[in-house]
């Protein structure tokens, strides 16, 4: 085994050790994905079903590089103002692997002109698991503990609840939300993790539209499985170019750059045709991992289907002093 090989190998070791005993949340860098998997009120549209499915590479081409593939699926009822829906990630880091499947319930309360509150729950099941043969079969290191590695992996069930809320006012957005919320099992540990984001849209013209943003990760960590206390901070600038300004404002596509704090950069795009949306990110990390890797790539693609019935909430549009994430004609 060369040093270079060595040198992976042993990155690998500490990352698989990391996801062993205490396996954290992916912070997703694209703000549809973030919003949908951490917060249950997370409601896109009040007109519209939505469907996504979004994909994370981390660190690509590191061994036992961490791996996401997430789908949601929502649809609002107008006359209740409810929305239910289904969220899924799976997971995997080293030989770790994580099924987190969710049914998550949200109301939307209008508070003002062009603005609401939505208040959100999710319940579900926690699943940990490895495949032995993955471990048996991996040579990368022949004088590894087998049982050592068994021994320190999770495997079992455990029930699951999520909360959270989100306000949405004329140019401004922010909301939170509490993962994991149940102890766990002896067999299946559970560390809760806090979210938090807040957005200010700005029209810059009338056809562009700047917005910062701002996200907050909090894993907590925990004696039992040694596992520390994590915080991570996003701070994001997304352009948009917005079509049928007049009409009906739709963001057509949109650039935009991220910072993951301490050591993240990234790079972000979005496009939208019809009901159809696309949404990319790459990041670099410039700590001591980014040696033997290509960084992180994340897509994910969204459908929209218009809903059918009649609800209580008032006609209005988006002039050019305003901004709000649903539109009703």
């Amino acid at each position: 085994m060369n040093m270079k090989r060595r040198i992976l190998c042993t990155l690998a070791s500490l990352l698989m050790m990391m996801g062993l005993s205490a396996q954290e949340m992916p912070f997703f860098t694209n703000k549809q994905l973030q919003y949908s998997f951490f917060n249950p009120a997370y409601i896109p549209e009040l007109q519209y079903s939505t469907i996504q499915v979004g994909g994370r590479l981390q660190w690509v081409k590191l061994d036992g590089m961490p791996k996401d593939l997430f789908f949601s699926g929502k649809y609002f009822f107008l006359g209740a103002h409810s929305q239910v829906g289904i969220n899924i990630i799976v997971d995997k880091i080293g030989y770790q692997h994580m099924i987190n499947p969710k049914v998550d319930y949200s109301f939307c309360i209008p508070i003002g002109d062009d603005s609401y509150l939505n208040l959100g729950a999710a319940a579900g099941m926690m699943n940990k698991g490895f495949n032995s043969n993955e471990i048996v079969n991996d040579t990368r290191d022949e004088s590894q503990n087998i049982a050592k590695v068994v021994e320190c992996l999770e495997k079992g069930n455990a029930a699951d609840v999520d909360a959270g809320f989100e306000i949405l006012l004329q140019n401004f957005e922010f909301g939170a939300s509490a993962m994991h919320l149940l102890k766990g099992t002896d067999e299946v540990t559970m560390n809760k993790t806090f979210y938090g984001f807040m957005n200010y849209n700005m029209q810059t013209s009338e056809w562009w539209r700047l917005s910062p943003a701002y996200a907050v990760y909090y894993f907590k960590g925990d004696e039992q499985t040694k596992s520390k206390d994590v915080m991570k901070h996003q701070l994001s600038l997304y352009y948009y170019y917005v079509t049928e300004y007049d009409n009906m404002p739709a963001d057509l596509f949109y650039v935009g750059a991220t910072y993951k704090i301490p050591n993240e950069v990234g790079f972000l795009a979005g496009f939208a045709f019809g009901i159809f949306q696309a949404y990319y990110s790459y990041d670099y990390n410039f700590s001591n991992l980014r040696h033997g890797n290509y960084g992180t790539h994340e897509l994910g693609i969204e459908f929209k289907i218009r809903s059918k019935g009649k609800g209580c909430y008032a006609n209005y549009g988006r002039s050019r002093k305003k901004y709000t994430r649903y539109y009703r004609n």
